[in-house]
């Protein structure tokens, strides 16, 4: 790869004055020091979209082929892949009808570093092309934004499960966790909204109130996703190192400086929600221990807490060091989808998930993130989701349900995790 500094650029400096020859515009951001790569890409030469049933070879001949040209490959993969790698038929309903499988390959992109931003491309002369590209952009004038005014019709989200199927469904998996089937299960609703506005400005909304570490957007082929994830799923360094970091345990955040203390002390005193995390550990360790050298998995981090926008999280880290014979699209797919948002164990979880749950998840708690050339890799959790179609947006949310969980508690936690997300329409 060959890159040149351009020095004293920021985000805005660049998204305010993307046009609409800017196709496809993807990025990566993050904020605080616990996140991924802030990047931008635009334009890509090349895209992969696949249903479950016949994608994932195809995908791992796509990802090989943009390695050897040294392109950067980001996008998503589905929750709903999930059925097909667990051989689940599922029977809720697919009314998104995104694919389940999405990346494009970049030829070209723009890395954000501490003094300016990075330009990488996979050549000498395609990087001085893109400088040319980047500097003509740099010199347009900022595009203003178009206000829009309130109607009845916009600037909401509405839950379309009733309070009541949701208890149904909450007390189904109670008797399921009662009977042995699991120990835990991650229970979803989804909320439905429309807006005028733009997906490019509801970035920008969505970045002022969201302040994490793993933000991601892709504008897709009749589509677009705005992902304000705090939780990673795997990283996978160029020495094969492999990390993942499941996130379980939420209080809201307080109105004040002592609520907001209170919240963090209950949320570090819970034993439930230290078990719920414990439970979750245990089964990414198991995911990883498959994919890694034998003595090399550890639990790095067991129970931290983090302070997000509108809840506090606790979270571990589990490490290891992946097969030399693996791939990191090898050990991606070995270990999705995420245990945080399934449940445990993984394969009866999904589904009583899919028994409980009336629609197919699609994008949401599957996994945004990028691959590039030296095989290295770094995707979320795709929480925090919405998918835009149009002037329609979807926002699901949902909490890992347990033994000793509370209904009205585990509810309310759902709204607690839409908060951010609510006025950003």
């Amino acid at each position: 790869m060959k890159s040149a500094i351009i020095k004293n650029v920021s985000f805005e400096d660049l998204w305010d004055r993307f046009a609409e020859d800017e196709n496809n515009l993807c990025c990566t951001r993050k904020f605080g020091n616990d996140g991924w790569e802030s990047f931008i890409a635009w334009n890509p030469l090349s895209f992969y979209s696949a249903s479950k049933d016949d994608g994932i070879e195809g995908l791992k001949k796509f990802v090989k082929a943009q390695q050897k040209d040294n392109h950067r490959v980001f996008g998503y993969l589905s929750y709903d892949l999930g059925y097909y790698l667990f051989n689940i038929k599922p029977k809720a309903k697919n009314d998104l009808f995104l694919p389940d499988i999405f990346f494009y390959g970049f030829d070209s992109y723009i890395k954000f570093v501490s003094d300016g931003i990075e330009v990488v491309a996979c050549d000498e002369s395609i990087l001085n092309l893109y400088i040319t590209k980047v500097k003509t952009i740099l010199s347009r004038p900022k595009i203003d934004k178009v206000s829009i005014p309130a109607s009845p019709h916009c600037f909401k989200l509405l839950a379309n499960t009733t309070k009541e199927a949701y208890s149904e469904s909450y007390s189904k998996i109670k008797k399921y966790i009662t009977e042995g089937d699991v120990y835990q299960i991650n229970l979803t609703h989804r909320m439905e909204g429309e807006t005028e506005k733009g997906s490019r400005d509801l970035f920008v909304s969505m970045c002022e109130k969201n302040k994490v570490g793993h933000i991601a957007y892709i504008e897709g082929v009749g589509f677009d996703i705005l992902s304000a994830s705090p939780e990673r799923f795997i990283k996978i360094s160029a020495n094969k190192t492999i990390d993942t970091f499941p996130i379980k345990g939420t209080r809201p955040r307080g109105k004040n400086q002592d609520e907001d203390e209170k919240f963090k002390k209950q949320l570090m005193n819970s034993e439930k929600e230290s078990a719920e995390l414990n439970m979750v550990t245990d089964l990414l360790r198991n995911d990883i221990g498959k994919v890694s050298e034998i003595g090399s998995v550890k639990v790095i981090v067991s129970r931290n807490i983090y302070p997000y926008s509108t809840v506090w999280h606790t979270y571990s880290n589990i490490q290891g060091k992946l097969l030399p014979c693996l791939s990191s699209m090898d050990a991606l797919l070995s270990m999705f989808p995420g245990g945080s948002i399934t449940g445990c164990p993984k394969k009866r979880a999904m589904e009583i998930i899919d028994e409980v749950e009336p629609t197919m998840r699609a994008v949401y708690t599957g996994s945004i993130g990028f691959i590039d050339p030296d095989d290295s890799l770094d995707f979320n959790i795709a929480i925090r989701t919405l998918i835009k179609k149009g002037s329609k947006v979807f926002l699901q949310v949902g909490g890992g349900i347990v033994y000793d969980s509370n209904e009205k508690d585990e509810y309310q936690e759902t709204l607690d995790k839409a908060k951010s997300f609510l006025g950003i329409l």
